[in-house]
């Protein structure tokens, strides 16, 4: 009965009123020409009992294994995995306006909860690179200025994480997520030593799929399929050869 329900897509009402006026059904049902049937409700009860006692994955079992007894299903081929592509409900961004909206993202907390704390770190030169929205259309055309703008950023984000790591810096600051997406991400994005902080070259950065791609979802990666690219997720689906 929930097979036919299925296959024809009826409510509940509507497969127990088919069973009473269609003799096809009735035939495959193996009931007599004049059998009322029963009241469409228990249907539903039959769904209920199946989900609270966990018996759904035996009735698919014995189904399967009467088709396959009736020659009606075949055992598969090869069986291998797919993907599809989900996109995060997140706003794309290129290196530099990531770099910019973790800084950003990280400041965010410290300026509300702490501004006593962070006004001496910082100046005009960061109002003006983090007191909006970072976009890409702000950015400076230049490859080299692009590039000083990046590196400066990095100084910037190292020197924020010195200080909520300071001894006068509130224990709390350590423990806000957005400080712990910026330390990851600068690892990700920067290398620093003793001659200073360098933005890393693309072939120096991790695998796309481990690196960070936004600030606000940590489990979105860039990725690329067939060609089309896109920030999110993949799905993987198993299809059978």
């Amino acid at each position: 009965m929930s097979v036919l329900q299925y296959a024809e897509g009826l409510s509940d009402r509507q497969a127990a009123d088919q069973v009473r006026a269609r003799t096809d059904w009735k035939f495959l049902l193996g009931l007599e020409l004049d059998d009322p049937w029963f009241d469409f409700t228990v249907l539903g009860d039959f769904r209920s009992r199946l989900i609270t006692h966990g018996l759904e994955e035996r009735v698919l079992e014995v189904v399967l294994a009467r088709l396959s007894q009736a020659g009606l299903l075949r055992a598969g081929g090869r069986q291998r995995t797919d993907s599809t592509h989900v996109l995060a409900a997140v706003r794309t961004l290129n290196r530099m306006e990531f770099v910019g909206e973790t800084l950003r993202a990280a400041l965010e907390a410290p300026a509300a909860a702490a501004p006593g704390w962070l006004a001496p770190l910082i100046d005009s030169g960061w109002v003006e690179r983090y007191g909006a929205r970072v976009d890409n259309y702000r950015f400076p055309k230049e490859k080299n200025v692009r590039r000083e703008w990046a590196e400066q950023v990095g100084r910037d984000g190292f020197a924020l994480l010195d200080a909520i790591d300071g001894p006068t810096a509130p224990a709390w600051l350590r423990e806000i997520p957005a400080v712990g997406i910026l330390r990851r991400a600068w690892a990700e994005q920067y290398h620093q030593d003793a001659e200073g902080v360098r933005w890393r070259e693309g072939k120096d950065l991790p695998p796309a799929r481990g690196r960070l791609s936004s600030p606000y979802d940590i489990d979105a990666h860039y990725g690329i399929k067939r060609g089309a690219g896109w920030c999110g997720y993949k799905v993987q689906t198993p299809t059978t050869q």
